[in-house]
């Protein structure tokens, strides 16, 4: 079959010019003979749905635009489409043929239910045929396709046996730099999808959003993988395309003419990400121009050459902040000239002698430059000033923060890349940046740049990776130090509500792990013997059901060997009779609190929640000092308890 994927930038909820473009698009793919047109996962609604009092309206007109896609275009085609699901994204794909609307995935649920397929069943057990309950699968042409609208759904496709000769992969998440699948085709080799095409012994097809929908920036760069791991087919990151390419479910390989997978580098795709956010969301905000506080600190410097990028120099107005340092001066002048950006010149002399102070005039004085020039005003704290160096009552800073998503050394990592390209920010002012007042934090590093390293890595390990606070400890060390710098992030968080906001460029975000306000408990590192419940008295009984399908649980995993009940669970209608000793009372605890330990590691115990709260990928890893999450990794079910 001859398969055609329209990667198209579009606007979310500009139904009827999507619906025109993409049979516009679906009448060009049949011309060059494609038997079937994917669009992308965010063509039509985005990645978000709106609030459930619009759901109807927006609901009316989507089928309009069905409706008209469905009568006018020549060939199948798979529209994606977004809902509400109790206030968390419910995507959907539409199959369009001859006429016909078919939503793909309430198919499958109705089908799984109606065939009372409740369960998924692993390779090799007697009811292993069904896919598992709301995992689409459709024939087309003689071809078997599955369809994946998360990593989740690619899991169960690796796990479970499906008869499918090609998976579509819809790209709903969104470039994130801890997670190199999210750049698609670019980071094929870096990321997960060769593995998947190996694991399902079927062809990937990688469907790419393109563009910025939110405050989420996606890449494009859609694919072809044959089974074996070949790259058929790729289109190019940052660019509409119409890639076809053949699926052959009889070709066993290898391809005459495959391609070679890019090296994918990092720093220069996330740049680009940042740059096309800037630039896309700006207008969706209602704004064309960018005012820029320019000081000669790193981050400063970085925001200003992110912004020309984005928006070109005669679209960017710097306020130049002077006086605070003679290096830094001469750096900043020396950036503006280099960026050709116009300059407003402000004397740190002119505000106050407390630097603090002087600080919070020069962001008002930022804000009154934004509003003469009708500009949004952008702020230059990255990911690490928010988690860390913003407090309670300080003066909010005002704008879209283009690196409040990006830890501090990735800035530096960002910034070298930049000058590269062409060399406009200063060696001064590329070392111009701070660590984090935290105590104890020298003893992390001999130079600040390893000391930010490690500052970051703590975060990294706690808010993307989900690492719990001993763990931190036990790869990294310094207890008292990692302990602090939680403690800092949690007291924060009052000063983060007033932040504008971020270009996501992560798979979890600081408003993902939001601290609850008033709650005065904070974690410290524990030792094994702690961890494990040792030294726990007491016994804890949830009802005598529920004990029992714990202490049975308890059981299946290796916990408890021969240990029918927990606490005080009864046995066949009777209490048990046999004594419980202070010993069996503390295993017994131990047993409960490490099984309760795995789900909520896991999700086990929590109900569904919005993408967002749970980490957009879902992915965790084996994270070390420096490192990022495994590239096809998941958290498994249970852990080693």
């Amino acid at each position: 079959m001859k398969i055609a994927v329209a990667q198209m930038r579009t606007t979310a909820g500009e139904l009827e010019r999507t619906a025109d473009r993409m049979v516009e698009l679906a009448k060009k793919a049949a011309g060059e003979g494609a038997q079937l047109v994917v669009f992308p996962a965010a063509a039509l609604l985005g990645v978000w749905p709106v609030d459930p009092p619009s759901q109807e309206g927006l609901l009316l007109d989507l089928a309009e635009a069905l409706v008209k896609i469905s009568e006018e275009v020549p060939c199948p085609c798979i529209v994606p489409v977004l809902s509400d699901a109790d206030g968390a994204p419910a995507p959907e794909a539409i199959l369009v043929h001859d006429g016909e609307l078919t939503p793909l995935k309430l198919s499958a649920l109705l089908r799984s239910s109606a065939t009372g397929q409740a369960n998924k069943h692993p390779k090799g057990s007697i009811e292993e045929d069904g896919p598992a309950p709301g995992l689409p699968v459709f024939e087309l042409g003689g071809v078997h396709f599955g369809l994946a609208f998360s990593f989740d759904d690619l899991n169960d496709f690796d796990d479970y046996d499906f008869d499918v000769d090609a998976v579509l992969y819809l790209d709903g998440y969104g470039f994130a730099m801890d997670d190199p699948s999210s750049a698609m085709g670019v980071s094929v080799s870096d990321g997960r999808f060769m593995d998947d095409a190996e694991a399902t012994g079927s062809w990937i097809v990688g469907v790419g959003s393109l563009g910025t929908y939110g405050t989420q920036v996606f890449t494009g760069s859609s694919f072809v993988l044959t089974p074996w791991g070949e790259l058929a087919a790729q289109s190019p990151s940052f660019e509409e395309d119409l890639l076809i390419a053949d699926i052959d479910p009889d070709l066993s390989g290898p391809l005459d003419h495959p391609l070679d997978p890019e090296v994918y580098d990092r720093p220069l795709v996330a740049w680009n990400v940042l740059v096309q956010g800037l630039a896309e969301s700006l207008p969706q905000m209602g704004f064309s121009q960018a005012a820029v506080l320019v000081d000669g600190t790193l981050d400063s410097s970085a925001v200003a050459a992110l912004a020309t990028d984005a928006l070109g120099p005669t679209n960017v107005h710097a306020l130049l902040v002077m006086g605070a340092n003679d290096n830094l001066d001469v750096s900043a002048r020396r950036l503006v000239e280099n960026l050709r950006l116009p300059v407003r010149e402000l004397p740190m002399a002119a505000l106050s002698p407390d630097h603090a102070l002087a600080a919070d005039l020069a962001q008002a004085h930022l804000v009154a430059l934004a509003r003469e020039e009708g500009a949004m005003p952008l702020s230059n704290l990255d990911k690490t000033a928010l988690a860390l160096e913003v407090s309670p009552g300080s003066m909010p800073r005002p704008g879209v923060a283009p690196l409040g998503d990006v830890y501090r050394h990735a800035v530096i990592e960002l910034v070298h890349m930049r000058n590269t390209i062409s060399p406009v920010i200063s060696r001064a002012s590329r070392h111009a940046f701070e660590v984090p007042a935290i105590p104890g934090i020298e003893e992390c590093g001999p130079t600040p740049e390893s000391r930010i390293d490690f500052v970051d890595y703590v975060l990294a390990s706690h808010i993307e990776w989900g690492r719990p606070l001993s763990d931190i400890v036990d790869d990294g060390g310094h207890a008292q130090v990692v302990s602090a710098i939680l403690d800092r992030l949690a007291s924060c968080e009052p000063a983060r509500m007033s932040c504008g906001p971020v270009i996501v460029a992560s798979s979890r975000t600081l408003e993902d792990v939001a601290w609850p306000l008033g709650m005065a408990w904070r974690d410290r590192a524990r030792s094994k013997a702690e961890r494990a419940g040792e030294g726990i008295g007491g016994t804890i009984s949830l009802g005598d059901d529920l004990d029992e399908a714990i202490a049975s649980a308890v059981h299946d995993l290796g916990g408890v060997p021969e240990a029918p009940t927990v606490g005080t669970a009864q046995q066949d209608g009777e209490e048990s009779s046999a004594p419980v000793g202070p010993q069996d009372r503390e295993r017994d605890m131990r047993d409960v609190l490490n099984l309760l330990r795995d789900f909520s590691l896991t999700g086990g115990l929590a109900a569904d929640q919005p993408e967002g709260r749970a980490g957009r990928h879902g992915q965790g890893g084996r994270p070390g000092r420096g490192g990022t999450p495994g590239d096809s990794s998941i958290w498994r079910t249970f852990s080693e308890n």
